[in-house]
């Protein structure tokens, strides 16, 4: 709220309270406490946007390229996207305005992918698994928990990935950051390229045509509102979010 009365214009003064507070001293406790207000501050006044709305957005899903930087050029375009966007959502809409950001992501996530597997059929994959983590990322904690889910799947994702979608996970559930575009692709993206490693043939296939079944669905009708409307999914979408 500083940053933002700053950026305002207004005027900010500090003024001195007669109030203590548990005070922490040098030892592993304090270095701890201290550790955590670090993180605190790095997630919510690091990457910072504005939205097309003009709402500020803390944009913490860049932390996964830094994590796992074989993914880092998919979290750039979905950072594009997070600064730029406009109003279009969906690939009809985005296709129908012209060059957008969204088309960027259209276009440049699978060629990047074709780039790494050399497969055409694996850029696809990742394509789709980076879009639909991202359309899944509309409310706080639901992209995290497909993560998670998708990891166990595949049988495992890579580590520091995995560590980061931990650390955020607590953050993105009380809603005080966003993985925005970035990190919501970038996970994806992980997942996708994870899956390029493991299934093949008729799997891969398979796998295709499940998650371009979703995507439609998605263009269609909201995910979200499927969730809401199934009772064991809306309870495990709304577990651990604060409201």
């Amino acid at each position: 709220m500083t940053i933002d009365a700053v950026r305002a214009g207004l005027d900010v003064r500090e003024v001195e309270l007669d109030l203590s507070h548990r005070a922490t001293g040098r030892d592993l406790h304090g270095f701890a406490h201290r550790g955590r207000q670090l993180t605190d501050l790095l997630l919510a006044c690091g990457p910072q946007a504005t939205s097309f709305r003009g709402l500020r957005l803390p944009l913490a899903g860049v932390v996964v390229a830094l994590a796992e930087p074989s993914v880092a050029p998919v979290a750039a375009i979905g950072l594009a996207d997070d600064l730029w966007s406009g109003p279009e959502r969906g690939f009809r809409e985005h296709l129908r305005a012209g060059p957008t950001t969204g088309t960027l992501k259209l276009v440049g996530i699978p060629l990047y992918a074709l780039l790494r597997t050399r497969s055409v059929s694996g850029a696809v994959l990742v394509g789709l698994c980076a879009n639909t983590l991202n359309q899944l990322d509309t409310r706080p904690g639901r992209a995290l928990k497909a993560f998670g889910v998708g990891a166990c799947l595949l049988g495992g994702a890579p580590r520091q990935a995995v560590a980061v979608a931990v650390l955020l996970a607590p953050y993105d559930l009380r809603e005080m950051v966003m993985l925005g575009d970035a990190g919501s692709n970038a996970l994806g993206a992980v997942l996708g390229f994870s899956s390029v490693q493991r299934i093949t043939g008729i799997r891969r296939l398979g796998a295709i045509g499940a998650l371009a079944a979703l995507t439609v669905l998605g263009e269609r009708r909201s995910i979200g509102s499927l969730i809401e409307s199934t009772p064991v999914l809306r309870d495990l979408d709304r577990l651990g979010r604060a409201t």
